[in-house]
């Protein structure tokens, strides 16, 4: 049988199309880059499982509960239509580099390709943390296989989903309501919150006060602010010396009520106070680590009131479009080329005396 003509393209597969443009141009002629847009396999509904699977031990969950829960795949009908253009891209192709992201999700993906397609020429695992040109360019330098582990964690965390998710979600709707769901993280985030509800409920609030003191010198010098912080010696009691049922928690500090704190301040207005001393000392103030998922949506909350959902949105235009890099991580890491550009418009902003 003769051997396929060489046709020196090499098609590269990533998740979103809206990266497809920026990595095709980064790669120049000969790649032809392809979204798979998102997951093109998942576990079927049980009641879209084939007649004669229906009465096993895979048809309640699509999963083979005897066999080592072995998952039961199949493509998705809206994606049916994207696994057929990928083959034929994939004819004319002599090499197949799976692009998608590189977490759990990401590698799934890439290996349910791999499942599907059944690529008969060679195939790479490329994974970037970032659409930049050197990214990508460093990506095909470091090419390796699909890591089977990775795979195996996804498809444990999507096997949990839908064995406690179809078990539990119907107490929720005899015992509470109609059309809850309970999954795998659903349910322990639910006890953690409803055990921290328990304690705010058990709390017992703690009524403290603390007095402040406008100060300025006859000489008309600027004012200032000064708080008390010790009575006779013995140190005026802050939140931090009640615990949660309300009470103090040592002996050896003075606890300021309305009437005591009122009296003080009665007593001290005409008094003379005399500055002591200024210590003076230097102190540095880092910045910030660089965002990890949760801390950026943790901001975006606080400074911007997004919700999780619009900041990772966002996010995902962000990092499609080269601007930051890949957003679902817990590392604060930075890249040799991040750590460059911000150094050059540090140097471009406040001059390079200003750069370390």
């Amino acid at each position: 049988m003769p051997s396929k003509a060489q046709t020196g393209k090499k098609l590269v597969i990533v998740e979103s199309p809206a990266k497809s443009k920026t990595i095709a141009k980064y790669l120049g002629e000969g790649f032809i880059v392809e979204a798979s847009i998102g997951h093109i396999r998942d576990l079927p509904q049980p009641s879209e499982l084939p007649a004669e699977l229906k009465k096993t031990s895979v048809g309640k969950f699509a999963v083979d509960i005897d066999n080592d829960f072995k998952p039961y795949y199949v493509v998705s009908p809206d994606k049916k239509k994207k696994v057929a253009e990928l083959k034929a891209q994939l004819k004319d192709a002599d090499a197949l580099y799976l692009a998608t992201d590189g977490d759990r999700e990401g590698e799934a993906i890439a290996w349910h390709l791999l499942e599907v397609l059944k690529p008969k020429v060679p195939v790479y695992r490329m994974t970037f943390g970032e659409i930049t040109n050197e990214a990508i360019h460093r990506a095909m330098d470091n090419l390796r296989d699909v890591d089977q582990d990775l795979v195996d964690a996804q498809e444990t965390r999507r096997v949990l989903d839908r064995l406690y998710g179809y078990e539990i979600s119907p107490v929720l709707w005899r015992k509470v309501a109609r059309g809850l769901s309970a999954g795998r993280v659903q349910s322990v985030v639910t006890r953690m919150v409803v055990d921290r509800e328990r304690e705010r409920m058990a709390f017992k609030a703690a009524s403290y006060w603390d007095l402040t003191g406008q100060f300025g010198a006859d000489s008309g010098a600027a004012s200032f602010k000064a708080k008390l912080v010790a009575v006779d010696g013995a140190k005026v009691a802050s939140g931090r010396d009640f615990n949660d049922n309300g009470d103090l928690t040592s002996r050896s500090v003075v606890h300021l009520n309305e009437e005591l704190a009122t009296s003080l301040a009665a007593g001290l207005q005409s008094a003379d106070f005399r500055v002591r001393s200024v210590d003076t000392k230097p102190y540095t103030r880092r910045p910030a680590a660089p965002f990890t998922t949760s801390t950026l949506q943790q901001e975006a909350g606080r400074k911007l009131r997004f919700t999780s959902k619009s900041t990772m949105q966002v996010a995902q235009r962000l990092y499609e479009n080269g601007y930051i890099t890949y957003m679902r991580t817990d590392s604060s890491a930075l890249s040799n080329e991040a750590v460059t550009a911000a150094r050059r418009q540090a140097s471009e902003l406040y001059g390079p005396e200003y750069v370390p």
